[in-house]
C-alpha cells in the first residue's frame, strides 16, 4: 500500500516557490501530490482525477494562498470543494493554509469571498514579502509533519514506527510506513558548501517531532541510501532501537546478539597532517586504502593518522551479529587511536553494508566533527559533514 500523500493546491505561477516547499516536505517524510510531479498525466480528466486523488490518495490538502490562487476556478470548484467535503465527513482529514504576502485577516476575507469557507483556522506560517523563504517553508513543513504524526498517533497506538529513508533510489512503500524521507532529488546530499547540511537539519526535525509525539518508538527503516546518509541517520537517531532492512529478506536489529570475535585486521600509520584521523573500513575485498591514496593525491587534505580495518580471513559473509561485532571493533579502535593520537576531525572511507554505517553512526557519541565519503565508482567524494556533540 502506498503511503498517503499531501495534496498541494496552488496557482501555477507560484510553482517555483511551491517546488521549494515540496523539497522541504520530502526531506521531512511527507509525500506531496503535486500537479506535473506525480500528479495529473496526459489523458487524465483533471477535475475527476483531482477529486479522486484528494479523496483516495491523500491525508490532507495544503493551499498555497496567494491572491491569484483565490481567483482560480479549478482551485475553488474542484480542489477546495473536494477537501471541504472530505473534511466535513472526516475530521481527521487535514487542511493547511499558507498565506503568502498577506495577513491572516486577509486570508479569512479572501477565503470567505472565494470559497464561502474560512481557511484562517487552518493557517500555518505566514510568508510575508521579504521573509526568509527557506526558513519559513521549513517551518511550514515542520507544522505539516507534526499534524501528520499526531493524526497517525490518533488512528492507532504504536510502539514501532516504519519509514523509508532513501537518497539513491526511491523504493516502493511498505504497508506500515508512516513517513517517506525522500532525499533522492536533493542536490544538498552531494554538493554544496557543507554537504548534507539540509538533510541533517531535516533528520533532526523528524527526530524531534517523532520523540514529541511518540516518545521513543522502535524504528523500522528501509530504503536505498548512500553510506554517508546511512551514517548520518544513525548518528541523528542514536537513542532509538532500529530494525534495518538490509536486503529484501534480511532485517538487522541494532541490539541483536553479537559474537565475541574481532572480524577485522587492524593497522595504523602516521601521516604528516595536523590532528586529522582517517578511518578506512572494508567488509569484503575492496581496496579502500588505494581509493584513499588517490584521494590524498588529488586533495590538499592530509591525515595525521590512517586507521585501516579490513577482513582478517577474506571477504566477510556478514549477518546481523557479525555486523554488530564489526561495529564494536571499529568504534573501539577509533576510541583507542583517539586516546593515543587525539584528532580535531574524523574522516570515514568505507566499503560496507548500509546497515553497518547506520549502526556505526549510532555509536558516535562525544566524537569531534566527522566527514563521511561515498565511493562514486571511480573515487571518493564527500557525502556529509556531521558536527560533533549532541545532535
Amino acid at each position: 500500500m502506498a503511503i498517503e500523500k499531501l495534496f498541494l493546491s496552488h496557482f501555477s505561477g507560484d510553482a517555483d516557490e511551491v517546488k521549494q516547499l515540496v523539497a522541504q516536505l520530502r526531506l521531512r517524510g511527507i509525500a506531496p501530490w503535486v500537479d506535473k510531479d506525480g500528479g495529473f498525466k496526459i489523458g487524465d480528466h483533471s477535475p475527476s482525477e483531482a477529486r479522486r486523488a484528494i479523496r483516495e490518495d491523500c491525508f490532507g490538502l495544503l493551499f498555497y494562498a496567494t491572491e491569484t490562487a483565490f481567483t482560480r476556478r479549478f482551485i475553488r470548484d474542484v480542489e477546495i470543494d473536494e477537501a471541504r467535503n472530505i473534511r466535513h465527513a472526516d475530521p481527521e482529514f487535514l487542511l493547511f493554509a499558507v498565506p503568502r504576502r498577506m495577513a491572516f485577516d486577509n486570508l479569512k476575507r479572501l477565503s470567505m469571498a472565494a470559497f464561502d469557507f474560512d481557511l484562517s483556522p487552518f493557517h500555518t506560517v505566514a510568508l510575508p514579502e521579504g521573509c526568509d523563504l527557506t526558513a519559513s517553508l521549513r517551518q511550514v513543513a515542520m507544522m505539516v509533519l507534526d499534524k501528520s504524526l499526531r493524526r497517525a498517533a490518533a488512528l492507532s497506538e504504536r510502539t514501532t514506527m516504519s519509514l523509508q529513508f532513501s537518497t539513491r533510489d526511491l523504493l516502493p512503500d511498505e504497508p506500515e510506513d508512516i513517513l517517506r524521507i525522500d532525499a533522492t532529488r536533493s542536490a544538498d546530499v552531494h554538493g554544496g558548501k557543507q554537504p548534507g547540511e539540509q538533510l541533517l537539519a531535516a533528520l533532526r526535525d523528524v527526530k524531534s517531532k517523532v520523540a514529541e509525539v511518540f516518545g521513543r518508538p522502535r524504528l523500522t527503516v528501509h530504503g536505498s541510501k548512500h553510506l554517508s546518509a546511512a551514517f548520518l541517520f544513525g548518528r541523528v537517531f542514536a537513542p532509538f532501537h532500529m530494525d534495518i532492512r538490509q536486503t529484501a529478506s534480511d532485517v538487522w536489529r541494532t541490539e541483536a546478539e553479537r559474537p565475541s570475535l574481532d572480524p577485522l585486521t587492524v593497522s595504523w600509520q602516521q601521516g604528516d597532517g595536523q590532528r586529522c584521523l582517517f578511518i578506512e573500513v572494508a567488509s569484503r575485498n575492496k581496496n579502500v586504502a588505494a581509493g584513499v591514496d588517490d584521494f590524498i593525491d588529488r586533495t590538499s587534505l592530509r591525515p595525521s593518522v590512517r586507521l585501516q580495518l579490513w577482513p582478517a580471513t577474506g571477504p566477510l559473509d556478514l549477518d546481523n551479529g557479525l555486523c554488530l561485532a564489526m561495529v564494536r571493533q571499529v568504534y573501539t579502535e577509533i576510541e583507542r587511536i583517539m586516546q593515543e593520537h587525539p584528532a580535531h576531525e574524523l574522516h570515514i572511507f568505507a566499503a560496507a553494508p548500509q546497515a553497518f554505517m547506520m549502526m556505526l553512526g549510532r555509536e558516535f557519541k562525544g566524537m569531534p566533527p566527522t566527514y563521511v565519503y561515498d565511493w562514486t565508482g571511480t573515487d571518493y567524494e564527500l557525502g556529509c559533514h556531521v558536527s560533533g556533540g549532541v545532535l
